[in-house]
């Protein structure tokens, strides 16, 4: 309960970050990702940046994987998110608080 107000914030900020790419391409991302963002900002915390850019490095892996195998054709292929997302909430929970502490201490500690 303490923290409530930290991933509440962590929620509207995954969630309203995603849903913006949603509303901004329809055709790309569907809402079920943004729920899910949203759900892991509640779940994670501020480990949920950590969490969600493992998932867009996932998912950019596996679209120019796609890319140089099948030329320009695969342009038109949809990947679902969902997993990726999945794959970075799991990387969030198990060192999320870690990745945040380091980039904390590295970059913003006088």
């Amino acid at each position: 309960p303490s923290s409530a107000a930290e991933r509440a914030i962590a929620a509207l900020a995954a969630g309203g970050g995603l849903l913006l790419v949603a509303l901004a391409y329809p055709r790309g991302m569907g809402m079920g990702d943004v729920k899910l963002a949203a759900m892991m900002g509640v779940y994670l915390g501020d480990a949920v940046a950590p969490a969600i850019l493992v998932g867009f490095l996932a998912g950019s892996l596996v679209g120019v994987a796609l890319l140089l195998r099948h030329g320009s054709a695969a342009r038109k292929a949809a990947v679902p998110f969902g997993p990726f997302l999945a794959l970075g909430g799991l990387v969030g929970l198990l060192a999320g608080e870690a990745v945040v502490d380091w980039y904390v201490d590295s970059f913003f500690s006088a």
